[in-house]
């Protein structure tokens, strides 16, 4: 059997390690919080309540419990790619081979990821059992939505400027992301800030520039309706994502006469600091 000599391991990492390199949207999520992560499980995000601030007078001081705020992240997601290929050793042993069929399938994973994640910050986003049921239910997005009056360079900058501005207001002062389409891009260009040198990683992660300290990225990850584009502003610590590569497996077709590679990526995602998100809302067409 020519599925005898199948090596899952090197087949599941490589695609893994494509996965994170390709997406976008979700290279912009803390993914602190990933581990084992099988479909229906629940990964548990604790984080420290903010302590009292009390005058100091010389007398007696007031001690307090730390407490802990939870969040649960459930792995609701579960995606599959599967192929036929004539000979799977022949595919392993080929120069190259192997890398191309890998790149097709995580091709196809990386955008569902993405698509994940920008359905999610625009109230979109449903488990993958809710999607194919064809059901109305939505998770939570973001609390903070700025809409332009229009589609100019103007109307976009005039917006993202709002949402830097609500993000310091609600104490994030670090440097974010900035996550829009390609085409509000090609508007929106000549306000950028070249990047520097130094920083080949960012721009192999697709960043295209940088404003007002916020690193820029474009995607067609980002959510659209027939009105608007739901362009993003936020923080890398405003949503979370975890994600695994469960199963990759080969096997004979009973059918045809050909092997088959199969994989299942799960995967869960859940917006964990709402005042360092913002969505901006682009219109389609400039009115």
């Amino acid at each position: 059997m020519s599925v005898r000599n199948f090596i899952q391991t090197i087949w599941s990492k490589r695609i893994l390690d494509e996965l994170k390199r390709k997406c976008v949207l979700v290279n912009n999520c803390t993914t602190e919080y990933e581990g084992d992560c099988k479909y229906a499980s629940t990964v548990k995000i604790l984080s420290a309540g903010d302590p009292t601030i009390g005058i100091y007078t010389g007398e007696k001081i007031n001690y307090e419990d730390m407490s802990d705020n939870s969040q649960d992240l459930v792995i609701d997601n579960q995606y599959y790619f599967a192929f036929l290929v004539h000979d799977v050793d022949e595919a392993q042993s080929v120069p190259g081979l192997r890398n191309k069929f890998q790149e097709k399938a995580t091709d196809a994973l990386a955008v569902t990821r993405d698509d994940y994640i920008g359905k999610l910050v625009a109230g979109k986003a449903q488990s993958s059992a809710d999607a194919k049921a064809g059901n109305t239910t939505y998770k939570e997005g973001a609390e903070t939505k700025i809409t332009a009056t229009e589609r100019t360079q103007a109307g976009i900058k005039t917006v993202i400027d709002k949402a830097i501005t609500k993000l310091r207001e609600n104490n994030f002062s670090g440097g974010g992301v900035i996550e829009i389409t390609p085409g509000v891009y090609n508007l929106f260009k000549n306000e950028l800030v070249e990047l520097k040198t130094d920083n080949d990683n960012l721009i192999r992660k697709g960043a295209v520039g940088e404003y007002d300290t916020y690193n820029v990225f474009y995607t067609n990850g980002i959510y659209k309706d027939a009105k608007n584009e739901y362009c993003i502003v936020r923080s890398k610590h405003a949503v979370a994502f975890a994600g695994q590569i469960n199963e990759v497996e080969a096997g004979r077709h009973q059918d045809y006469f050909a092997d088959y590679i199969r994989g299942l990526d799960t995967f869960g995602a859940k917006i964990i600091a709402q005042k360092e998100l913002v969505v901006i809302a682009i219109p389609i067409a400039t009115a």
